[in-house]
């Protein structure tokens, strides 16, 4: 036995240098990358008939967890594809969910702090590429008509570039620069079957601040953006399938302020004592969802970003089994005229 697993062993050694050798040559590599692309190309996710959100990011900026981009959910019907905020790295999600940027109809601000507008110019640029015909639309309460001229012009020149190399038939210069809408709270866009209503809600001192609800074939989901449980946001969430709700793990934060103090980084520290104002402390929360009739309660912006399993646990302390911590790339499907949600 013992000559049998030597010659065996010695064989496994041969075989992997042969694999090592094999894997440096060009036409080895050339077939892989052939296959790998084809793979690729071939795997682009079936329409679902119904409404879809697409975790594109689930962090603050509180934390820095690469498995967690910063705010971003995508909504997704057959026929229409709206981001909810476009923070730093959620532009990496949306392609790893090959989400279908040739149809964007519409970017949906929150508000303009910058973990939640970051990604706009490579959003604008993606979906150009992909073939959008017309300016992107970025749809925010008031100031969303400086954020976009800022980022139209920081991106100018950049612009000319890809135009002059590419040509206008595949790149036209009028879909280059994004489109800001301004609203009031109340009626965003419509439809025959899409209904988008923004929210007023808490986030002091920044206002306005919003959060959104969409509603689609007897289906409605309910985006908070960044505030304080609000009375108002869940007087307008009432009977939605879906609540995705800011966060703020209360016990996990006290203890980063603690031991911020206690290394000498007080500027740090009294950052992290300012965020717990203007975020929802998680125990405040499912009882308010309980009374809106609200079937999914879903956490996100999760502040501090959990970096582990111990801090996800600690998020969750507290609250029943029924409340749920967003991934990245999680997909929640809602059919339409039913009740189910689908998870995955």
């Amino acid at each position: 036995m013992s000559r049998y697993l030597k010659i065996t062993g010695a064989v496994v050694v041969v075989l992997t240098i042969l694999g090592g050798v094999a894997y440096r040559a060009a036409p080895v590599q050339d077939a892989l990358m052939r296959t790998g692309v084809a793979a690729m190309l071939g795997s682009a996710p079936e329409t679902f008939d119904g409404l879809q959100i697409v975790v594109c990011g689930s962090a603050s900026p509180l934390g820095n967890n690469p498995d967690r981009a910063q705010a971003c959910l995508a909504v997704v019907t057959p026929e229409h594809f709206f981001l909810v905020d476009v923070g730093a790295r959620s532009p990496m999600r949306i392609a790893q969910a090959q989400l279908p940027m040739n149809r964007l109809t519409a970017v949906m601000l929150t508000h303009f702090h910058s973990d939640h507008i970051a990604g706009l110019a490579d959003v604008n640029l993606a979906s150009w590429v992909a073939g959008r015909q017309a300016s992107m639309q970025v749809y925010g309460p008031q100031g969303v008509e400086t954020v976009v001229a800022g980022f139209n012009q920081a991106y100018r020149l950049d612009r000319g570039y890809r135009v002059a190399h590419h040509g206008e038939g595949l790149l036209p210069p009028s879909a280059g620069p994004m489109k800001a809408v301004t609203f009031q709270p109340g009626l965003v866009w419509q439809d025959d079957d899409m209904t988008v209503t923004s929210i007023l809600v808490d986030h002091h001192p920044i206002d306005p601040a919003v959060g959104y609800r969409f509603d689609y074939r007897g289906r409605s989901v309910v985006i908070s953006g960044d505030t304080n449980a609000s009375d108002n946001l869940f007087a307008a969430a009432a009977g939605a399938d879906i609540v995705f709700h800011d966060a703020l793990a209360r016990d996990s934060l006290d203890i980063m302020q603690n031991a911020l103090a206690k290394a000498g980084r007080s500027s740090f520290a009294q950052i992290v004592a300012d965020v717990s104002d203007y975020h929802a402390d998680t125990r405040t929360l499912e009882e308010a969802a309980t009374a809106a009739g609200i079937e999914q309660l879903v956490l996100y912006h999760l502040v501090p970003t959990p970096m582990n399993s111990l801090t996800e646990t600690m998020f969750l302390r507290g609250l029943s089994d029924k409340t749920l911590l967003a991934h990245d790339l999680q997909i929640f499907e809602l059919p339409p005229e039913s009740e189910e949600i689908s998870i995955r």
